[in-house]
């Protein structure tokens, strides 16, 4: 079978022991800060003021690709650094400034995503501090955020977080198109515009920075190919060299031409994500359907016999590890939003190709073996499935998810296109859709910025003030009443009043949610102009346009919605204990919420309340209430237009995401004890997950509870994420269980599945003993990190999912 061939285990020693060492070179690199990108665009900055802005970031970024330093690690074959050692993490002070200067001698103290930084490092960045103090992105948010809008983030409901102080990220380029022109044809798109006379100033103004930008990236290349004809003379290993010379050979064409090559078009692929990144400061750079354009090149080597699947297998698990090599630095207080170094580089294969067949092939499979030598958090492995998939595609997936170490996720294909079609999409474009970060989707090439990912929303704490007649418990802010009361008291006569206050809370800080939105939008056009990737983008250089001015052709963006399942588990257990049965009075548990269970009569009530209905367990009384949440939601969204609305993208709309990251435990932080049972401080649910151990009815339960959502308009992603002990997938015959289960999945219509296979109590042993679990890598939510490096509470939470034995 092509499944077996693919990952079969008798792979060339010498290969391995290369894919390892390289692996674990890059491993024992301690993360670090580096300051040259920052000097650079300082430097730069200084010299072009006056200048457009986009004309001034072009300038900046070939000033930075041609100063900053490069090299070329030992026995690896793909090339180009972010910084000047691996895992560093270069700093934008043109996004933001003021909190890297404050956390300076903070980074190597942190309990998760820890950075070691010099003195020198230190001085030089509170060298440029003068420069950009009150100019940056962040600055100018804060200048123009409304007063209520700060006030609902100090109650902790909102947070702004990347979008407010770093680039947008979240692009998938268009790969195809990339891979048949080279930065040479895009380049000639451009210039060729340049000769309209009816050109706009700013249309002008994007053609010339997207000639800047290609230009500088080929050159950029071209620095390796001189970088890799000095090593090969330095090399004693006749091997090394001939491997050094013809790096030297793809890389000294600027990559200007369509590649000749599999190799050739993989080193395009990484240097377009490697330019991307130091372009800009965002995240979720994603590869969409690498099986599918990588493909031809593959093919044809194979064919022309100068290229073995072993030598794909090793140039693709090098290319993996080389990801790794990259790094990004965040506030702390942003940090903890998505901890273990997180970049979200989704990388996607099989799945139904645009004219309805199936488009898994040897790529594909050699993806998943790839990711098993590997073992690292980057990329995001994920695997699209449908009616027309392999079996065997499923069962090696299912293989690799037993190896422990979260990947890949799975996307059904038929849920997912429905709910692209939901918001406008055709179907034979939605069916090319891929991720572009966590779970959130795209078109690849044709989507704008930041699909997921807006202004975070706390559920959680919107519920806790509608308990509390919109007043806070922590600050006593109060922007919002049930009652039109200013005190913290309240009292609702039936369901469906506490509902109708539920909806009404939830409107006013959507509404602030979206104008976060529009302020935050309205800054990164100006300081998150990014011609390069742009360029990349279909549509962007036929207006001449950026994606933030509105040049792609779809664009939608969502929220992040956190704690959507303990909304629900609660309004369920007030419905039940006080209206339903009335076993309590609202005062009577509201007073228990208050003194977060503590004391006997207190601790009774919330015996009832963890045995009410909970969501997870197949139990339509809650499972409705769960799903009533969400669809008061997505009721609102039709209302909201983004910021490029009349622009020209197709779209401009909201739609709903449950990708939160890691957010759902700081946000559980800042909610005082919930009348589901939850006790004050712990953490929110994790995406569309059940609540920690709230699922005791088994896996089957969790999938049908979750198969009762609105599914099929979550067009911003919809997550699962569940824990298995290895004994449960320990042989063949759980294996095909699982597998069932998947497909069970796929047919009850859920989105979505990942999984943690692991058991408590390695995870505890490693929480006591680091240094023993280097390599144990988690599933965080909708993406994997080492567990090492994840704060404390985090790992608690991941240590409290239900561990599901058997099905």
């Amino acid at each position: 079978m092509l499944g077996q061939k693919m990952i079969a285990e008798d792979w060339n020693q010498e290969s391995y022991q290369r894919v390892t060492k390289v692996r674990d070179d890059l491993m024992r690199t301690v993360p670090s800060i580096c300051p040259e990108r920052a000097l650079l665009i300082t430097e730069s900055f200084r010299e072009t003021e006056g200048e457009p802005m986009i004309i001034r970031r072009a300038k900046a970024l070939a000033q930075i690709l041609n100063g900053m330093s490069i090299y070329i690690e030992e026995d690896q074959l793909i090339v180009g650094n972010q910084a000047s050692a691996g895992r560093a993490a270069p700093i934008f002070p043109e996004y933001s400034i003021a909190w890297v200067i404050a956390e300076l001698d903070q980074f190597e103290r942190r309990t998760g995503d820890v950075f070691t930084i010099s003195d020198e490092t230190k001085r030089k960045l509170r060298d440029i501090y003068g420069d950009w103090r009150g100019r940056t992105h962040q600055d100018e948010v804060l200048r123009n955020i409304s007063a209520i809008n700060k006030l609902a983030e100090e109650q902790n409901v909102i947070h702004r977080g990347g979008i407010s102080m770093s680039g947008d990220g979240h692009i998938i380029p268009n790969h195809d198109k990339l891979l048949a022109q080279g930065y040479g044809g895009v380049m000639r798109q451009a210039q060729a515009k340049l000769g309209n006379g009816d050109l706009e100033p700013s249309q002008r103004h994007f053609y010339q920075a997207s000639v800047i930008a290609l230009q500088a990236a080929s050159q950029f290349v071209r620095r390796y190919a001189q970088k890799a004809l000095e090593l090969a003379k330095t090399a004693t290993n006749p091997h090394r060299q001939r491997e050094l010379a013809q790096i030297a050979e793809i890389c000294a064409g600027g990559l200007e031409k369509a590649p000749q090559s599999f190799h050739e078009a993989l080193l395009l692929v990484y240097f377009t994500h490697l330019v991307m990144m130091i372009e800009s400061n965002g995240h979720s750079f994603s590869f969409g359907r690498f099986d599918q354009y990588m493909y031809p090149f593959y093919q044809r080597d194979i064919e022309r016999g100068v290229l073995t699947d072993e030598q794909a297998l090793e140039l693709i698990a090098l290319f993996f590890i080389k990801l790794n090599s990259l790094n990004k630095v965040r506030p702390w207080d942003h940090t903890e939003f998505g901890v273990g170094y997180p970049l979200y580089s989704n990388l996607m294969v099989g799945g139904m190709k645009a004219d309805g067949s199936d488009g898994t092939n040897e790529l594909s499979y050699l993806c998943l073996r790839a990711m098993a030598l590997s073992r690292l958090p980057e990329p995001n492995l994920s695997v699209r499935y449908w009616e027309g998939t392999p079996k065997e595609l499923l069962w090696e997936a299912a293989r690799l998810i037993r190896e422990r170490f979260g990947m890949p996720s799975l996307f059904a294909d038929e849920t997912v296109i429905a709910t692209l079609r939901s918001i406008g999409i055709p179907e034979t474009v939605a069916r090319d859709y891929a991720s572009m970060g966590c779970v959130e989707v795209a078109i690849p090439g044709r989507w704008g910025h930041r699909a997921t990912g807006m202004t975070y929303m706390n559920f959680g704490k919107i519920l806790e003030l509608l308990l509390n007649n919109g007043v806070d418990p922590r600050t006593g802010i109060q922007l919002i009443s049930v009652n039109g009361r200013k005190e913290s008291q309240v009292d609702f006569g039936s369901y469906e009043e506490l509902w109708e206050g539920w909806r009404k809370f939830l409107k006013f800080y959507t509404d602030l949610a979206v104008e976060s939105d529009y302020v935050c939008d309205r800054s990164l056009k100006l300081f998150d102009a990014d011609p390069f990737a742009s360029s990349l983008i279909d549509c962007c250089i036929e207006r001449g346009k950026t994606l933030k001015e509105g040049g792609a052709e779809y664009d939608f963006v969502s929220h992040s919605t956190i704690g959507t399942t303990v909304v629900g588990d609660s309004l369920a257990a007030l419905k039940k204990l006080v209206f339903d049965d009335q076993l309590v009075t609202f005062p009577e548990l509201k007073a228990a919420l208050d003194q977060n269970w503590q004391g006997e009569k207190n601790a009774r009530i919330r015996r009832l309340a963890l045995n009410a209905p909970k969501f997870g367990n197949d139990r339509d009384e809650a499972d409705r209430i769960v799903a009533d949440v969400y669809r008061s939601y997505l009721d609102l969204l039709p209302s909201y237009r983004n910021e490029r609305d009349g622009s020209g993208p197709i779209g401009c709309g909201y739609t709903m995401s449950t990708s939160n990251i890691s957010s759902y435990v700081p946000y559980g932080m800042d909610v005082g004890a919930t009348p589901d049972g939850r006790l004050a401080g712990k953490p929110l649910n994790e995406g569309a997950s059940p609540c920690l151990g709230a699922d005791r009815e088994g896996p089957t339960a969790v999938a049908k509870s979750v198969s009762k959502l609105p599914n099929s308009r979550m067009a911003g992603g919809q997550l699962l994420n569940m824990k298995f002990s290895p004994e449960a997938l320990a042989d063949d015959g759980n294996l095909d269980k699982f597998v069932s289960f998947i497909e069970a999945s796929r047919r009850l219509g859920n989105f979505h599945l990942q999984f943690n296979v692991v058991d408590s109590a390695t995870l505890r042993a490693a929480r006591r003993n680091p240094e023993q679990y280097p390599n144990l890598m988690v599933r965080v939510a909708g993406y994997c990190a080492l567990f090492t490096s994840l704060i404390p509470e985090v790992q608690e939470a991941i240590i409290e999912r239900t561990e599901h034995h058997g099905f």
